[in-house]
């Protein structure tokens, strides 16, 4: 990792470099102390920013997270459809979750149980209102049906998405992730589209090739 450089930005960039960190080595592995070594900076500066590691670690998830988030809002936006909006979003998750260390979930869980909770009811792990306004945008649109209970249906997708995890039991029977997207979110959303969605999914199967 490059020598890290100290300016107005410095919370920034610590936030930016553990969450690196913690997701190619795990959270219990890089202490504070490993933390300085491998951003070559003093102890002292992260503490100057942050009270401790699990204060840290609830800024990086933060960050993050508004960071995923920002981005699949403005795919929404830009995308022809909500169909190809997902199909896009999709395939950054994908990717994202392939180079995760598998022990960051099972550290954030075991080890930072509390922080973990106190993020999951504030939503501030997983965005909720991404994959809502993917859902009202395809309704307006005309991709998914217009009877749907949107609330219902976004809560029981990121339940799905939860098997998308490293630490799930489908992820460490080594299914490929792109086959666990085809054989679990392809058919949820095909449940929910009209005819011109299911039409427009099958055109857009190629984003994840």
């Amino acid at each position: 990792m490059p020598k890290f450089s100290i300016g107005v930005d410095a919370r920034e960039r610590i936030i930016t470099e553990a969450g690196i960190l913690f997701g190619k080595y795990g959270i219990r592995s890089m202490t504070m102390d490993a933390l300085s070594e491998e951003m070559h900076i003093s102890k002292r500066t992260i503490y100057e920013h942050f009270k401790d590691k699990d204060n840290l670690l609830q800024e990086v998830i933060r960050y993050y997270k508004d960071l995923s988030s920002e981005e699949a809002h403005q795919i929404i936006e830009e995308s022809d459809n909500a169909i190809e909006a997902l199909f896009r979003i999709m395939r950054i998750t994908i990717r994202q979750m392939k180079q995760m260390n598998p022990l960051f979930f099972y550290d954030i869980r075991k080890y930072h149980a509390k922080i973990y909770a106190e993020l999951s009811e504030n939503s501030d792990i997983r965005d909720f209102r991404v994959t809502q306004n993917l859902l009202e945008t395809g309704v307006k649109q005309g991709v998914f049906r217009k009877d749907i209970h949107i609330d219902i249906v976004n809560r029981t997708l990121h339940e799905l998405f939860n098997l998308f995890n490293p630490d799930s039991s489908l992820t460490r029977a080594d299914y490929h992730r792109k086959d666990l997207f085809d054989h679990i979110i392809i058919p949820y959303f095909r449940g929910i589209s009209t005819e011109k969605g299911m039409l427009l999914m099958e055109n857009c199967k190629r984003i994840l090739e």
